[in-house]
């Protein structure tokens, strides 16, 4: 029986949407292992004044996210110069997310990447190294974030948890982004076996790397607001800055 690896814990995913931050910390500790995640979702708008592909993902990282990203890249590819992919994601399958970072890496060969958490959204467990693709990572610092080992499924359903495997993933993702090497270590007990709950402040504050953008509450044009983000040509698969 093929192994099956998860980045995402039974958290209800409509928790992480609640505006109070204190709230949704209760609730990870309350949430019920049966609880599920909303159904996975994507929208794509297409900007032709600025050549701007707008994704966004909604839901768990499960098998067809990759196909529905090079679906609308083969689509808009060749008349856009960048993508922003707004991400709202509980995780998941961790062999569809690197599938994803796949398509992603090849998006980023003639294009410029951005990536977004927006105000009181959540981006956890897998979502994580698919956000840190991103040249530029925009998030808000009401954004949400969580943190725990990769978790092995066992023939008997249950689950087993795998710091081996998380520390791959660090070492694959996180460090090539710029994440700092100290925070990680930091982490590592804090996850051994437990979520860590983080806003996007938190991660801001302790200079984890991972947000490189804040957005603050007045951003609601958040599709305005990716497009300070100054434009990077790409040109013959080069990348210039």
């Amino acid at each position: 029986m093929p192994r099956f690896f998860t980045f995402a814990r039974g958290v209800c995913l409509a928790a992480a949407a609640a505006i109070a931050v204190l709230t949704l910390l209760l609730a990870s500790a309350n949430a019920a292992p049966s609880e599920e995640q909303a159904a996975a979702s994507a929208s794509v708008e297409f900007n032709k004044e600025d050549g701007t592909l707008y994704i966004d993902w909604s839901g768990p990282i499960v098998v067809g996210m990759a196909n529905d990203l090079r679906a609308a890249f083969d689509k808009y590819g060749a008349i856009s110069q960048r993508v922003v992919l707004f991400l709202d994601s509980l995780g998941g399958q961790v062999e569809e997310g690197d599938r994803v970072i796949e398509v992603l890496n090849e998006i980023k060969l003639q294009h410029q990447l951005i990536t977004v958490v927006p105000h009181g959204k959540l981006c956890a467990s897998m979502c994580i190294p698919i956000f840190l693709q991103g040249e530029d990572r925009l998030a808000a610092r009401a954004s949400l974030w969580i943190f725990h080992e990769v978790a092995q499924r066992q023939a008997n359903g249950g689950q087993r948890t795998d710091m081996a495997e998380t520390w791959r993933l660090f070492r694959k993702y996180y460090a090539p982004a710029g994440v700092s090497r100290h925070w990680l270590k930091s982490i590592a007990p804090m996850i051994k076996e437990a979520d860590l709950w983080q806003t996007g402040g938190d991660l801001i504050s302790a200079k984890s790397g991972i947000i490189l953008h804040p957005l603050g509450r007045q951003d609601s044009n958040l599709r305005m607001a990716s497009r300070t983000i100054p434009l990077k040509c790409r040109t013959n698969f080069l990348r210039f800055s």
